[in-house]
């Protein structure tokens, strides 16, 4: 058998050599690009997007979460021990080649920091987690490999720096958080609108948020006595302020309560009968102190005990009352704005803001039918038979959604303009069935 070229064996051991440089080069990077890769892939962000992400994301997250979930510092030992490992047998592979020392380190250093370091971080960075997940099986026959360095060294790690589970936010980071999420583009569905960001940030601070906040002071509380009788003018005072629950108080003591009025038992009581407040059905009115957390008075509400609670400086006391709360307080917290009914006077009662209704939109449309139903009303008591109503006349009150249903100004004395152009509310006729 003929013997080889000596310059043949080695051009043959020179391509041998480079090939297993590049092969080692590309494994170092592989190493280095895992491990900011993997590292920084968080827990609590890895859990949402296996339950919310897309299919493809779902399946990866899962994958990482198993690799991850045998220990995070084995994981990062393991690629740390086989990146140096591979990094320092290239300058020797490097010598042998190229037959020089300081040309061996720099060409060496070069290939890494290019090859092994900056590009494949880079690009692990952005694709970290498809990368984590189809690469995490080379990674767990690495960790097995390394096992009996990599895993001792992580159990140290583990006992002085302690486990990692993810980022956990507190409230105020939560919150901040939130806001960041908020749509800058109003046709963004899947982002939130402001009006979630301010919900979301009133239920964080529900719980530290005391009663006496919120409460309406005692002074602004539409109270009867016990001795008080209900008659015409006192029922008509009651069905003017609106109220739903009037808290009774003893005579000439107005802050010694013992019980509550509910305004609907009313309905069938007949102010000519002239009885007084204490021969009328009350409900109990519970206490609690100011410093009771509106989070749970809700908890209290969603009991359906009461929907009304006395805030007292000493509860169960027969003095120390400051104020009172009900749910709608609690619920406009919960959303971060007021709520106002058909039958409220103030937007604010305690700067005394007033309710401003324009409704010049509707007004004409109105009247018409309140003439027709007083009519009707008339004739119903004369006996007589009460006129027909066109179903094309009848009048549908909607809302334009994109303005508020109702309006508020300090001004208390404002009056509705007839030549408003912008109503809040607007009229829209039944359409007529053929």
């Amino acid at each position: 058998m003929a013997t080889q070229p000596i310059e043949t064996r080695m051009s043959a051991g020179l391509i041998e050599e480079m090939l297993l440089v590049i092969f080692l080069v590309l494994l170092g990077g592989v190493f280095a690009g895992l491990t900011l890769g993997l590292m920084g892939l968080d827990e609590t962000n890895l859990h949402v997007l296996s339950q919310t992400g897309t299919e493809t994301e779902k399946k990866n997250a899962k994958k990482v979460m198993s690799l991850l979930s045998k220990g995070r510092h084995w994981v990062l030992v393991t690629l740390l021990l086989s990146n140096v490992v591979v990094n320092e047998t290239l300058p020797i592979i490097l010598h042998d080649a190229i037959g020089g020392g300081w040309q061996a380190v720099a060409i060496s250093t070069a290939l890494i920091v290019i090859f092994g370091e900056v590009i494949p971080q880079s690009i692990c960075v952005r694709y970290g987690l498809a990368i984590g997940a189809k690469t995490a099986n080379m990674v767990l026959i690495f960790m097995y490999l390394m096992y009996p360095v990599a895993y001792p060294t992580a159990m140290l790690l583990d006992y002085f720096l302690g486990q990692s589970h993810g980022t956990v936010y507190k409230k105020a980071g939560l919150k901040t958080l939130v806001s960041l999420h908020q749509a800058v583009n109003p046709t963004d569905a899947d982002a939130l609108t402001l009006d979630e960001v301010t919900i979301i940030s009133a239920v964080l601070d529900l719980r530290s948020k005391a009663v006496s906040t919120i409460m309406t002071p005692i002074d602004d509380v539409f109270t009867l006595s016990t001795e008080d009788i209900l008659n015409e003018d006192v029922v008509d005072k009651i069905l003017s302020h609106g109220y739903s629950r009037i808290p009774v108080h003893v005579p000439d003591d107005p802050v010694n309560f013992v019980g509550m009025l509910i305004a609907k038992h009313l309905i069938t009581y007949d102010p000519e009968d002239a009885q007084p407040v204490k021969d009328l059905q009350l409900s109990t009115l519970p206490e609690t102190g100011p410093d009771t957390s509106c989070l749970d008075i809700l908890n209290f509400f969603q009991e359906g005990k009461s929907h009304m609670v006395l805030v007292s400086t000493n509860p169960g006391a027969q003095n120390g009352a400051i104020g009172v709360i009900t749910l709608e307080d609690v619920i406009e917290e919960l959303i971060g704005e007021e709520i106002v009914d058909e039958t409220d006077v103030y937007v604010d009662v305690h700067n005394k803001i007033r309710v401003i209704r324009r409704q010049t939109g509707v007004r004409r449309g109105s009247s018409r039918l309140t003439r027709m139903l007083t009519l009707h009303h008339r004739n119903s008591q004369l006996n007589t038979k009460a006129p027909t109503i066109d179903k094309s006349t009848t009048a549908k009150v909607a809302v334009d959604s994109s303005t508020k249903a109702y309006g508020a100004t300090t001004i208390d004395d404002r009056q509705d303009s007839p030549n408003e152009t912008q109503p809040l509310l607007h009229q829209h006729s039944h359409p007529t069935s053929n």
